[in-house]
């Protein structure tokens, strides 16, 4: 086929929608993370293949391109043509902003649904209609230090499940070492892509009949997650093996021997060959070992077209020239993303390279998530009582029953409507009344009622600040509460005819909810560890430095200080190779005294120890500042009447140093409790709420819902029942606080 007859529709097409451009004009693509920095390059080509369309290429984070789809659907500012995630297809199709593709397909060949794998096809397929085209594809292989193996006894690596743990358990029992731990596979504890991997291995299916059928097939998810659970039971795999490590850590372990092997995409492939130049020839990949079937999971990106989009021949154009054969191997070339086009793997390029035929053997049987609207949810619920299991908290027999009652719970959500006079009357009388109530207290409320006059003139003054306060304090307070009525989500935000007033559901569902009340436990319990320590090491701190004797204390002082001013992901990077169980130096401490190491992180028992340990040394600094200032405002005279006295050090700490620090206390006590209450980036960065949930803050699940799950209502409930845990310790914290001042006077 010609390149013109590539890139514009044939005549009897001519109901499909015509590419041709009737004047110059420009599309904007959006592309995630590294595409997005190397997406130029094609479209640079594009555009001298077609100098009418300008590309205007658009780089997104990808931690921060789901909210920036989202926001941009509900502010209607779509770009044209977007990347994006296989897991995310069925939650826009269902928001209505995708652009149904076959019209444009119509004559197409080089579309074709027969050119594209069967497993990256299928999340771009809802009611037999299709709303993407698959870009780029990812796959899992298993990466192995094949010179490890073959002294192993395994010149070839097993095909099977029982051949495969043989290997591990020879791997270690080779090349272990007396006082050093040795493991054989890097298997995460908490990962859903490799419990469904794995089912499916065994014969099992997810959702088989669809959300309203069972959520297992009979009989594989038992002796799948025994399979699992294995490898930890006999120490073949480190229960913290990945968490939040990173890729150049696990190729550190990879070239020790300490992990030989792991399970990954094909990004390792070029970062093993770059990094680690030294092991070529010593590593190679294989097809993940089979139970009943070698499968593996399909994931990647597509591209897609919004509905608003006013360039939508253009737009189709640009995905076609991201679609030929030549252009699918040029960008694997700049990217190494594996192409979706199944033409493309015989290139010589990759059809040469025998580290990626298992890639491509993966790919004819690859399998993808079913497209449910809340795959997310589910998605948790897989990671979390997979983990539960392989810690031992839920046996195999009763995983089964535990997984259908929460995935059930999430299917079942009712849809709840109502008519739209009925939500405008709610909605106006819910925010009428808190306004009503600001007038009446500025106006005529008890402050004005004890003055006995009110003047107008300073309502005028109180304006401007007033509308400040009420634009970015008042109505969002107002609208969080109103939103924390409904069951607001993803779909809501994009269509109002779908939310709906459930009262305070919301509410007595927060008291049901497991995770939630974990959630709040872990809050309270670290409030409870961390303000008392944090407090009395900042005071000890502010003590020190105020004494005569010290020198350099601007040098101290700042020193103290830098942790706080410290971003949080540089904190968690120093903290997570302290705790590494390996090579971080608590356990080589430990060691020095004969103990043996701690996995601090991913011990249930240590791991929000850590987390306090860790925000202690972060923050007291600032409250040690804090504390000097007020030390130094004290009147020296107090310190030599009472030593004249005969106050002894203690003495004088306790009748003069306490009693002037009170304000400050208080003061200090009551934002230090503010900050513990709403603890979120130490959990966040360093064990995303792990293990077992033995992390998981109140504001961290509050996250997770309102911005990974999309409950915005729930977790808008969520968020006043922690402000109104706040308001009491607050105003008990000031009775207390008054008490103590009224004793004193």
């Amino acid at each position: 086929m010609s390149l013109v007859a590539a890139l514009t529709l044939p005549p009897e097409a001519s109901a499909a929608p015509s590419e041709t451009a009737a004047k110059p004009s420009s599309i904007v693509v959006w592309a995630m993370g590294m595409e997005g920095t190397l997406m130029r390059r094609m479209a640079s080509r594009f555009e001298a293949e077609n100098p009418g369309i300008k590309v205007v290429v658009q780089a997104i984070p990808w931690d921060a391109a789901h909210e920036k789809l989202v926001t941009a659907v509900v502010a209607d500012i779509t770009p044209d043509v977007t990347q994006m995630g296989t897991t995310w297809m069925p939650e826009f199709q269902n928001m209505g902003v995708l652009e149904p593709l076959d019209a444009y397909a119509v004559g197409a060949p080089d579309v074709a649904p027969d050119r594209f794998f069967s497993g990256a096809l299928t999340p771009t397929l809802f009611g037999g209609r299709r709303y993407g085209v698959p870009w780029y594809v990812d796959t899992r292989v298993v990466y192995y230090r094949k010179d490890l193996a073959a002294a192993a006894g395994y010149p070839v690596f097993p095909k099977t499940w029982e051949k495969f743990h043989s290997l591990c358990v020879e791997l270690v029992r080779r090349n272990s070492r007396p006082g050093q731990p040795t493991f054989a596979f890097t298997l995460p504890i908490n990962d859903w892509q490799f419990l469904l991997m794995f089912l499916w291995q065994n014969g099992g299916e997810i959702l088989p009949a669809g959300p309203d059928g069972d959520v297992f097939g009979p009989g594989a998810l038992e002796g799948t997650l025994s399979y699992l659970k294995s490898f930890f039971d006999d120490n073949l795999s480190p229960r913290e093996a990945n968490r939040n490590n990173s890729s150049i850590n696990l190729l550190n372990l990879f070239e020790s021997g300490y992990l030989p092997i792991f399970v990954s995409g094909p990004t390792l492939l070029s970062e093993l060959q770059h990094y680690k130049p030294q092991l070529a020839g010593k590593w190679a990949t294989a097809a993940l070992p089979a139970s009943k079937a070698s499968v593996s999971f399909v994931g990647g990106s597509d591209l897609v077209v919004f509905k608003n989009s006013r360039r939508k021949p253009e737009a189709w154009r640009f995905i076609r020239f991201l679609s030929r054969p030549e252009n699918q191997v040029l960008w694997y070339g700049i990217s190494k993303d594996l192409p979706a086009v199944k033409a493309a793997w015989n290139d010589p390029v990759l059809a040469s390279d025998p580290l990626l035929a298992p890639f491509k053997t993966h790919l004819e049987n690859a399998k993808s998530p079913p497209p449910i609207l809340a795959w997310e949810e589910v998605a948790e619920v897989l990671s979390r009582v997979m983990e539960e299991v392989m810690y031992g908290r839920t046996p195999v027999d009763q995983a089964r029953a535990r997984y259908t009652a929460q995935i059930r719970r999430i299917l079942a959500k009712p849809a709840a409507k109502q008519s739209a006079t009925f939500r405008f009357l709610a909605t106006t009388g819910l925010f009428v009344l808190p306004l009503l109530f600001l007038v009446y207290y500025f106006l005529g409320g008890p402050k004005a009622k004890a003055t006995g006059k009110y003047q107008p003139v300073a309502f005028w003054f109180l304006l401007p600040s007033l509308s400040v306060l009420s634009v970015f304090l008042f109505l969002p307070v107002i609208a969080t509460f109103i939103a924390s009525l409904t069951n607001l989500n993803l779909y809501g935000l994009n269509d109002l005819s779908r939310v709906a007033y459930v009262g305070i559901e919301n509410y007595a569902r927060l008291f049901r909810d497991p995770v939630f009340l974990v959630s709040l436990r872990n809050t309270m319990l670290f409030a409870t560890l961390g303000v008392p320590l944090n407090i009395a090491l900042s005071l000890c701190m502010a003590l020190a430095l105020n004494r005569e004797f010290l020198r350099w204390k601007a040098f101290f002082r700042i020193a103290y200080f830098i942790p706080v001013i410290t971003t949080m992901v540089a904190v968690a990077m120093i903290w997570r190779w302290l705790y590494n169980p390996v090579y971080g130096l608590f356990n080589i401490a430990l060691a020095k005294f004969g103990i043996g190491p701690r996995d601090w992180l991913t011990n249930p028992r240590l791991a929000l120890p850590s987390l306090v340990l860790m925000a202690l040394w972060k923050g007291f600094g600032y409250n040690t500042i804090i504390f000097f200032a007020a030390l130094q405002s004290i009147p020296k005279s107090l310190y030599e009447s009472v030593a004249i006295d005969g106050a002894g050090v203690w003495q004088q700490f306790r009748y003069v140093t306490l009693p002037m620090l009170r304000r400050t206390m208080f003061f200090v006590v009551i934002m230090t409790t503010i900050g513990y209450l709403q603890f979120f980036a130490e959990p966040y960065i360093m064990t995303a709420g792990g293990p077992l949930y033995a992390t998981m803050s109140v504001v961290l699940w509050m996250y997770l819902q309102g911005f990974k799950f999309y409950n915005l209502g729930y977790a808008s409930a969520m968020s006043y029942v922690l402000f109104s845990i706040i308001f009491m310790l607050t105003l008990f914290q000031r009775k207390m606080h008054d008490r103590f001042e009224g004793a004193a006077g």
